[in-house]
């Protein structure tokens, strides 16, 4: 004898729950990876509730769907209120929603079916269901996985620097020695500070010869605030194994100039503006212990690469702005007299553009995303605070300012260029055209005619910013 089948109308609407479920988790997906497109996405993902709220009271009207329609209708109003705010906590608030709501459409499928189950108990339905059951599971705790990250990116940073070996710690990872690399003097592992974890340089002098008086070139390396180290630059670069010494540092120091290389904490150990604070400690010490180190910090060349960059940009706003040095609640440590030029490669200069390179590469949209929230955090005022261009202003120093065309920054280097233009700042502005080639975040740091064209430029920069006497070649 066969068994009475599910009426036709039954099984739509089951599916049609799946489906509702599944659509809505795939937006939230798409909405946590698509970091560009977020407000877009809010929302397709808030009109979409408001059709599962009026979708699940058409048929009947029980505790249960009156529920679930409550849930569909908090979710549309969270986005939207997210999208009209962007108060970061309403985006949190939307995803958890949309998890909530998901698991309430699949638990009224599943269950609207038990009634059934004895009546269809073939191998493959059994089979079916219980990959459902599985799959569904999996969904979820993926997009539980992703809201934690959302709320915070601790795991994954902390992931990232100990697959990279990088890490935070008050303990030198090498004893202090001077010796001898490739005809130029290095010093190793000098301690400038004690307040904070990595607080740590390396001196270069040109020729083996710290009696010729020559300009500094300060570099803080990048990695997006996570990871990274003096010695070795920036993992996200096309090269990193000895890139500050081997690729950047030595154009510079066959032209004259003494390097400076410093480690600062990483964060979200160490957050925003502790690594502001750690440069300005190790200009300090630079500037104490100079007649010792062979340096002359009356001709300062600050540099810093992505985060580096970052770093570098904010402390140069402190030393020419006394209100925004104020606001930061970071005094100055030098003069401004002595901070003879900038150079910023690949800068994130505007966290809130962190998600939304130029050309646009997804995945290092949503790194660079979770970079910047692990350092300055989701505070829409701290975010403001940290913004270079905003604070750039007419006492800056000349500046070079440097990027790829894909994958990175290139329309924030280009708005710190007008910012300077408009105020009078000396400053050169280098973006290869992606027609002539494909240059990606910190493409100066990998060996090409790319790279040797950058360092011709910048040099030249450098020498029409310093007066004559100040550099030795």
């Amino acid at each position: 004898m066969r068994h009475p089948r599910l009426p036709s109308r039954g099984r739509n609407e089951t599916v049609g729950l799946i489906l509702f479920g599944l659509a809505s988790m795939l937006l939230m997906w798409l909405e946590f990876f698509i970091v560009r497109h977020r407000v877009p996405l809010a929302f397709a993902s808030a009109a979409l509730s408001i059709i599962i709220a009026v979708a699940i009271l058409r048929r009947q009207r029980d505790a249960r769907r009156i529920a679930v329609a409550v849930v569909a209708g908090a979710g549309a109003v969270s986005q939207l209120l997210w999208i009209a705010t962007l108060q970061y906590v309403l985006f949190i608030a939307a995803l958890v929603i949309t998890i909530v709501l998901t698991v309430a459409l699949w638990v009224i499928a599943w269950s609207q079916n038990r009634r059934k189950r004895s009546e269809h108990r073939s191998v493959l339905t059994v089979i079916t269901r219980a990959t459902g059951l599985v799959a569904g599971s999996l969904a979820v705790l993926l997009s539980a996985g992703m809201t934690v990250v959302a709320i915070d990116p601790t795991p994954v940073a902390v992931a990232l620097q100990e697959s990279s070996a990088s890490g935070n710690s008050f303990e030198p990872h090498a004893p202090t020695e001077t010796r001898v690399e490739k005809g130029v003097q290095l010093t190793s592992v000098l301690q400038y500070g004690s307040t904070y974890p990595n607080s740590y340089l390396d001196v270069y002098i040109a020729d083996n010869d710290p009696t010729v008086d020559r300009p500094t070139f300060v570099v803080v390396h990048g990695g997006g605030f996570i990871i990274g180290d003096k010695a070795t630059g920036d993992p996200n670069s096309p090269v990193s194994e000895s890139a500050m010494f081997a690729v950047n540092s030595q154009p510079l120091l066959e032209n004259g100039y003494n390097v400076v290389a410093i480690n600062y904490g990483l964060a979200p150990q160490v957050p925003y503006p502790v690594p502001v604070r750690q440069l300005g400690e190790a200009i300090q010490y630079l500037t104490v212990h100079a007649d010792e180190l062979g340096l002359n910090m009356d001709a300062v060349v600050l540099s810093g690469s992505s985060a580096g960059g970052h770093i570098v940009g904010q402390y140069v706003n402190i030393q020419t702005d006394p209100a925004y040095a104020e606001e930061a609640g970071i005094e100055a440590t030098i003069n401004v007299d002595a901070l003879k030029a900038v150079v910023l490669d690949s800068a994130a200069l505007d966290a809130s553009r962190a998600g939304a390179t130029q050309l646009p590469e997804l995945s290092r949209d949503l790194l660079f995303d979770l970079a910047l929230r692990s350092y300055v955090g989701t505070s829409r005022d701290t975010i403001a605070q940290s913004n270079i261009i905003t604070y750039a202003n007419s006492a800056w120093p000349p500046a070079f300012i440097a990027d790829g065309n894909t994958g990175s920054f290139p329309d924030q280097a280009r708005d710190l260029s007008a910012k300077l233009d408009a105020a009078g700042v000396d400053n050169e502005l280098l973006i290869p055209p992606v027609r002539d080639a494909v240059l990606v975040h910190g493409y100066m740091s990998e060996v090409s005619p790319w790279r040797d064209q950058y360092n011709e430029r910048k040099i030249a920069f450098l020498e029409k910013s310093l007066t004559p006497e100040e550099t030795t070649g």
